[in-house]
């Protein structure tokens, strides 16, 4: 996290808007802030390679170091994914998508052709964006540019964002403009694609893959925060405590995980001013909000690319709508009156008093 991105507001830039919507309300118990020592204890896997990505820092963590070439191969590969994904690179494919510089079929639609294996990205957020009745919509780009988190990270909300955010205020909707076949991808007009909800786990799976097809059976893909678990013993995962730090790490619980994924969500990774953050009602296109809205989760699934777009879900669905909807996972997360919610299922939890 850089610090632009906890500039402090002089005045709330929301100031007058219409209160943004609360997360979920199921509350499972009470859950006091406990302290811990470490985010990951008493790992084996001892060699760690870090390096920066997706806008943060990464870490993979193996038992043996990993080769220059392998090093140098997985950072030209991270280049290509960004080339496709990145909103921040003018030359990205989404970018190019959303200034309208991408060949258009005989109907005028913006036709995206991607890489092998997004059409479950695509399909992923087709399901979420069912299951959270819309408040999860990939085309959600367009409402933080208009709130200041911008590629010049200007941080500022442009005149009269207000009116235009989210679906209420016209901006077009994931089912409204986008359809897919396999991995390519068709949108009505010009719109720009954020995958932050789900893009960096899918890297990471990626990143796992590319791993594995080397030779490399275990590992930890760090993703800050964002982990990848390979290895044949549990490792204990701790939970982060919103506002931890590396010269203060604390936690609220603990996971433990051989195979599988954990990814974190907060209101804190990504603010820059008085009631604005990253995650967003798209719906409203406002922050999520308000003396029960969560401001932290956790969710694990067999998959990265799943655990990171559910633990965005749980500030928009209630836990068990996403299971209804087919969503296999386990999760726990936080809300601003300091009240938790975990489910049954997992593997650890949270400190109580």
């Amino acid at each position: 996290m850089t610090s632009r991105l906890n500039r402090p507001a002089r005045r709330s830039p929301l100031a007058g808007l219409p209160p943004p919507a609360a997360g979920p309300s199921l509350v499972d118990r009470a859950s006091p802030l406990a302290h811990s020592s470490s985010p990951v204890d008493r790992s084996p896997l001892t060699h760690r390679w870090a390096f920066t990505a997706t806008g943060c820092r990464w870490t993979v963590s193996t038992r043996r170091p990993l080769p220059e070439g392998l090093r140098r191969l997985i950072g030209e590969r991270i280049n290509a994914f960004e080339g496709v994904w990145s909103r921040f690179r003018p030359d990205s494919l989404v970018s190019r998508a959303a200034a309208g510089a991408l060949p258009s079929d005989d109907d005028g639609a913006v036709v995206l052709d991607l890489p092998d294996g997004s059409g479950r990205l695509l399909d992923l957020y087709d399901a979420l964006h069912r299951a959270t009745g819309g408040r999860l919509d990939p085309l959600v780009g367009a409402d933080l540019v208009e709130l200041g988190y911008d590629p010049r990270y200007s941080f500022v909300v442009r005149a009269g964002a207000v009116r235009r955010l989210g679906a209420a205020g016209g901006r077009g909707t994931w089912a409204e403009l986008a359809t897919h076949e396999g991995d390519r991808l068709r949108l009505d007009r010009a719109a720009l694609i954020d995958v932050g909800a789900a893009g960096k786990g899918l890297l990471a799976d990626r990143m796992g893959a590319w791993l594995e097809e080397e030779g490399v059976e275990e590992y930890l893909v760090d993703a800050s925060g964002d982990l990848l678990v390979r290895c044949a013993e549990p490792l204990r995962l701790g939970l982060e405590e919103p506002g931890s730090t590396e010269e203060d790490p604390r936690v609220v619980g603990v996971v433990e995980l051989a195979r599988g994924a954990l990814c974190a969500s907060g209101t804190a990774r990504r603010a820059w001013g008085e009631g604005l953050h990253h995650l967003l009602d798209a719906v409203t296109g406002l922050p999520v909000g308000g003396a029960r809205a969560v401001i932290a989760s956790w969710a694990v699934a067999g998959d990265c690319m799943s655990a990171d777009a559910l633990a965005t879900a749980l500030f928009l669905a209630e836990p068990q709508a996403l299971a209804k909807a087919g969503f296999a996972y386990e999760f726990a997360l936080l809300r601003a009156d300091g009240s938790a919610a975990v489910s049954r299922g997992l593997p650890g939890g949270f400190f109580t008093a």
